[in-house]
């Protein structure tokens, strides 16, 4: 597997992504409501693709001054780590271009992210209802 970083116009893969996403977007409603092209927008965007699949998607949106990370994986592919793969390379290119904070948004009902989320470090910064905010202090 290897991680490969997409840009506007190339969103071929992404695309693709979304399509074979299954169930998994029910709990990653990112591009509902949005076009490809809110990737513009992002700090990073990531695939990681397993023999030129797309299994697993991250990325670190920029909103102002926030930086707010979204991950899915494939739901074929849940419960194989490929998550905390994602994770790692989105902290890990936060710390590299000195994004000192990330935060992101889980459905309360989400118990696997959220344990995910709370293992990588992540803080209940807010809880609503239907879901939560965390946050994660990069530098």
């Amino acid at each position: 597997m290897e991680f490969v970083q997409v840009k506007y116009p190339d969103v071929k893969l992404l695309q693709q992504f979304i399509d074979e996403a299954g169930a998994s977007l029910k709990s990653f409603r990112y591009f509902q409501k949005r076009p490809l092209e809110v990737i513009k927008n992002h700090a990073c965007t990531f695939l990681l693709v397993d023999d030129e699949e797309p299994v697993a998607y991250g990325h670190l949106d920029k909103e102002g001054d926030t930086i707010w990370l979204g991950v899915a994986v494939i739901e074929a592919y849940l419960g194989l780590g490929l998550g905390v793969l994602v994770m790692k390379k989105l902290t890990d290119f936060a710390k590299e271009n000195n994004i000192p904070v990330i935060k992101l948004s889980v459905d309360n009902n989400n118990s696997s992210a959220i344990s995910l989320y709370k293992k990588l470090g992540f803080v209940l910064l807010e809880k609503k209802e239907g879901f939560s905010f965390y946050s994660l202090t990069v530098l």
